[in-house]
């Protein structure tokens, strides 16, 4: 398998860190269900291809308070040091999924190659210091069981205030930045699903109302899970009344033939993730283009939307 045919494009990489670009459909690591033909397993036989890097550990001097060990000793504790160099800072024996995307999610995915790096952006994500943006395309449609059953607050953020909202409608939100905050739990009634609430683990999201079209019909949204919960954004959107375009989870049905149903997975896209990377702690934005079979509906039926995300300063580029 060469560079050039991997399914999944490479973003970025270096001796600590890999960022892939992973398609829709495709299901990020094995599983009951998925044993084979993950995403996990095109890119361990892209490594596998590549073999290992040229990295060394550094020759270091001796430590001070070596100096009076005899010189068996002083030998040990070279290896010792080199040893644990190796475990820190070589190549892990696989890289390590730092987060996942559902499968019908496209978008920006880390894994990291060296334990250092492992744990030096796992705290990132631990201390919500990570950015991750979404793209997404909504409608203003949801099942009744996807409503909240615990407590959902929804504020707007403007000039360093935050306003709390009762009533919810992103078309008339444009350009406003929204914290949702509502706990989220499996539905007991489809554990495929999750819902808000009274169970579940805490849960915050940041929306922006990108643009809608006229009739508001469909409303484009930059989304920012703040913590990680399972379909969080999915589940935080129903809660309000929304779904994703082409949801097959979570939205209902739409009427054959229009345009709801012209796109055949979730239009949800990881559009870039922002964090300190290791060795440096230099901050970094990695960007995942828009797919193309989004970019195609956009083109098709929402292309004012596919401006204004061109067009948008604040989304990394």
């Amino acid at each position: 398998m060469t560079t050039h045919s991997l399914p999944v494009p490479i973003i970025y990489q270096d001796h600590h860190l890999l960022i892939v670009n992973k398609p829709a459909g495709l299901v990020i690591h094995p599983t009951y269900k998925h044993a084979n033909d993950t995403m996990w397993d095109m890119l361990l036989a892209y490594l596998e291809q590549q073999g290992s890097d040229d990295w060394l550990p550094p020759e270091l001097p001796d430590e001070p308070q070596w100096a009076g060990a005899p010189p068996d000793i002083q030998i040990m504790l070279r290896e010792r040091r080199r040893q644990r160099l190796w475990k820190e800072e070589g190549l892990l024996p696989r890289p390590s999924l730092l987060h996942r995307i559902d499968k019908d999610t496209s978008g920006v995915v880390a894994l990291a190659r060296s334990e250092n790096s492992r744990r030096h952006i796992i705290r990132q994500f631990h201390d919500h210091t990570i950015i991750k943006r979404y793209l997404a395309v909504v409608q203003q449609r949801a099942y009744g069981w996807s409503f909240p059953r615990a407590p959902l607050s929804v504020k707007e953020r403007a000039n360093g205030r935050e306003i709390a909202l009762q009533n919810v409608n992103l078309a008339l939100l444009t350009g406003q930045e929204l914290l949702i905050e509502g706990t989220i739990q499996r539905d007991p009634d489809d554990r495929r699903r999750c819902i808000v609430g009274p169970e579940g683990q805490a849960a915050t999201t940041i929306l922006r109302a990108l643009t809608s079209t006229e009739n508001s019909e469909f409303m484009a949204l930059e989304a920012r899970p703040i913590t990680g919960r399972t379909h969080q954004i999915r589940a935080h959107l129903a809660a309000l009344g929304y779904t994703l375009i082409g949801d097959q989870g979570y939205a209902p049905p739409a009427e054959p033939g229009t345009p709801a149903t012209m796109l055949r997975r979730q239009f949800l896209h990881a559009h870039s993730l922002t964090l300190r990377r290791y060795p440096d702690n230099a901050l970094y934005s990695f960007v995942a283009p828009l797919a193309d079979d989004l970019v195609s509906w956009l083109a098709s039926y929402f292309p004012a939307a596919l401006e204004v995300i061109h067009a948008d300063s604040s989304l990394p580029a």
